[in-house]
């Protein structure tokens, strides 16, 4: 039986000439049922729904670690790939190994795990391996260097593994810089990770993310409120330059009240003045849809200036 290719080769050979991944690529092999999850799907509904597993056994990872800290990288390899055989995946047990990493540090040779997770980057053909390795690899106080850049970016490149790999850039000096390149380059779950973690550092940052940061192959919800919190877009509102982004916070706004897939406007502290700078701005311009769903969600919330921004909402729709 042929040598199954790596994770690494994969995606280093489906790279497109603008450093993304061809149309139609997935990376998991569908399901015998037939069904197909998108690259990242899985990892983001954990993200987003359901957060660290605190009951899942992780003795077999533990062993792994001791196999290769023993320099035993294909035993600690195999060890790996019988546990994901079983249907779990890296992302919830993630803390629970970091920990346990972290409280048997005198028992593991660190420069031998730091070979081990290069060894599951740039070899392992088994997904979840290979996040096991990007998982080590924040934990290691291993110096950040070009070379190791460059891998991670391969990686980052398939949405698969995009989440991962932003922990792991997470310790380059210009890891912000990096979040905001991946961004662009990225349309589904990779987008939503890397949004999530992208500080606007200057007008060109906080412009695009204002439009196109939210826009996503998924669904724009995961990604409209934090583009509201980062850009601080209830002051660009109040601002000289308000007028300017008033339609694409209308369209920010109505996903943010959604409340769905995750959290928005009902747990924003600063959601009225928001609300007030935007509708002041549009008393003329907005769509009455999206004035009435400010309405219902302001009459359903406990805010500062909520008779206010009824009587706004009540004058726009007269």
């Amino acid at each position: 039986m042929a040598e199954k290719k790596s994770i690494y080769n994969r995606i280093r050979e489906a790279m497109t000439a603008e450093g993304t991944m061809p149309e139609g690529f997935v990376l998991r092999e569908r399901l015998q049922d037939g069904r197909q999850f998108a690259d990242g799907a899985i990892d983001g509904t954990i993200r987003y729904y359901m957060g660290p597993a605190s009951n899942t056994d992780i003795t077999m990872l533990e062993q792994a670690l001791k196999l290769a800290s023993d320099g035993r990288f294909e035993d600690g390899g195999n060890a790996l790939i019988t546990y994901f055989a079983q249907g779990i995946v890296m992302l919830p047990v993630m803390d629970k190994v970091q920990e346990w990493a972290y409280e048997h540090a005198g028992e593991l040779a660190p420069d031998r795990l730091g070979q081990f997770a290069m060894t599951l980057l740039l070899k392992s053909p088994d997904i979840e391996s290979v996040k096991f390795g990007l998982t080590l690899l924040e934990i290691l106080d291993r110096e950040p260097d070009q070379e190791l850049k460059e891998i991670l970016l391969t990686l980052a490149a398939c949405e698969e593994l995009t989440l991962f790999c932003l922990f792991a850039l997470g310790a380059y000096e210009d890891a912000n810089q990096i979040y905001f390149e991946l961004a662009k380059k990225l349309k589904g779950w990779g987008r939503i990770h890397a949004v999530s973690m992208v500080k606007p550092e200057n007008q060109a940052m906080r412009d695009w993310l204002l439009l196109e940061g939210w826009q996503n192959e998924i669904m724009p919800e995961y990604s409209a409120i934090t583009v509201i919190k980062r850009t601080k877009l209830a002051d660009l509102l109040q601002s000289a330059q308000g007028a300017a982004w008033a339609a694409v916070a209308g369209k920010l706004i109505g996903y943010a009240l959604q409340d769905e897939p995750v959290a928005g406007l009902s747990k924003y502290k600063r959601a009225g003045e928001l609300l007030q700078a935007y509708l002041e701005l549009q008393a003329e311009n907005a769509e009455p849809e999206l004035v009435r769903a400010i309405k219902a969600f302001v009459e359903g919330h406990e805010l500062a200036n909520k008779w206010q921004l009824v009587e706004l909402c009540n004058k726009i729709l007269a």
